[in-house]
């Protein structure tokens, strides 16, 4: 299974959440503004596992230019894959696949969840293996994780949720 998630809303919080979390926090963004992102310690170990086994896809708003700002794709987990501008690139080892964007403009996706859902079958036929979308955005037509894994507001728990239910589908071999 690879799990591909939307970050920004699922597993990053900003520097008041991550001052006020009741667990360690690590830096996972920072900007020429500065620190931006933080990630909880437990979700940058299940990440450096995740993209270790090239199992995990990051699914961010940001282009390519900010792409560069999350230092944990860089240096801590660096996915085989990422997916930027909602779905509307996706970057190869870090390298933009101009045949994906070829394809969705053959396609015809025309708004965000429409892109998302083409990345994920897309990505589901590249690699041959099942992709579940971690995301809040209503993309039809796509394996989605349960949506009781999310907590509004709370990415500490929702990123354990996450890793928790992604680790025993892994282990049980299927994906309901």
């Amino acid at each position: 299974m690879i799990l591909i998630a939307e970050v920004e809303h699922w597993l990053f919080m900003d520097r008041h959440a991550a001052d006020l979390a009741d667990v360690p926090t690590i830096l996972v963004e920072k900007d020429q503004t500065g620190a931006r992102s933080f990630a909880p310690m437990r979700t940058l170990f299940q990440l450096k596992k995740w993209t270790a086994a090239e199992r995990f896809i990051p699914l961010l708003s940001c282009d390519e230019t900010d792409y560069k700002a999350y230092e944990v794709f860089h240096v801590d987990a660096l996915p085989p894959y990422a997916l930027l501008q909602g779905g509307r690139v996706l970057l190869e080892r870090n390298q933009a696949d101009a045949e994906y964007e070829a394809a969705l403009v053959q396609a015809g996706a025309t708004t965000d969840e429409e892109a998302v859902a083409f990345a994920v079958r897309y990505l589901q036929h590249k690699l041959g293996d099942d992709v579940m979308l971690a995301g809040n955005g209503k993309v039809p037509d796509v394996a989605r994780v349960p949506g009781d894994l999310y907590i509004d507001g709370n990415v500490v728990k929702t990123g354990e949720r996450l890793f928790a239910w992604a680790n025993a589908q892994n282990e049980r071999g299927n994906l309901t």
